[in-house]
């Protein structure tokens, strides 16, 4: 069986630099009053010419987009991490536990990442396919959800799940939601569409859970 080829040291000096423009940002976004930054800022940060972040990113609007995909790939990995036992429903809602607890560490940086994917981009933003993937790998085998509905939940679910997810977080971007009760929020959301796939004792615990 052939490995997988190694990365180019061409692609590799590349990602280097990516990832040195995308630590600068996030600093910038946590001292910032409100989160922000200029493009100027971000380049003496990185320690980077002035062209480096369009070089390799192309906008300031491509780059919170990588933040988000950044952000979402520390959720799966520290979802990975934890492993969490039981069947779909302990794991969906354990991403959503694990999920919450990571935007909440750095509420201020997440609040203009996530708020930011709002703006429109002349290239369309790969958000709702890492979503969908997230929940995914929350949702693993679908242990739990009844036989005759599995196929349906493979469709379906991800993206439902990401969808409800994005919802509770943008009304929590919005202030509209707080801290404290946006784990809360995203729970709920994952039970009701969680309810429909599952059998009757879990659709019970469900329902116990939302009460």
């Amino acid at each position: 069986m052939a490995e997988p080829s190694r990365p180019t040291l061409r692609d590799r000096n590349r990602q280097i630099a990516r990832d040195v423009v995308l630590d600068a940002a996030e600093r910038l976004l946590q001292q910032g009053e409100p989160a922000d930054f200029s493009m100027r800022a971000l380049a003496a940060e990185a320690g980077v010419g002035f062209a480096t972040p369009f070089n390799h990113f192309g906008s300031k609007n491509a780059i919170m987009q990588a933040l988000s995909s950044r952000l979402i790939g520390r959720m799966a990995t520290r979802f990975r991490d934890e492993a969490p036992d039981g069947d779909t429903v302990d794991r969906v809602l354990a991403m959503g536990r694990i999920s919450i607890a990571l935007l909440l560490e750095k509420a201020a940086v997440h609040k203009a990442v996530v708020g930011s994917l709002g703006v429109a981009s002349p290239m369309p933003a790969s958000v709702r396919q890492n979503s969908r993937e997230l929940w995914s790998l929350a949702l693993g085998d679908l242990a739990g959800v009844t036989d005759d509905l599995k196929e349906l939940a493979q469709a379906l679910l991800a993206d439902q799940l990401a969808f409800s997810f994005r919802g509770c977080v943008s009304f929590w971007i919005a202030g509209e939601l707080q801290d404290e009760n946006l784990g809360r929020a995203v729970q709920a959301g994952a039970c009701i569409s969680l309810l429909g796939f599952t059998g009757a004792k879990r659709r019970a615990d469900l329902i116990g859970q939302l009460r």
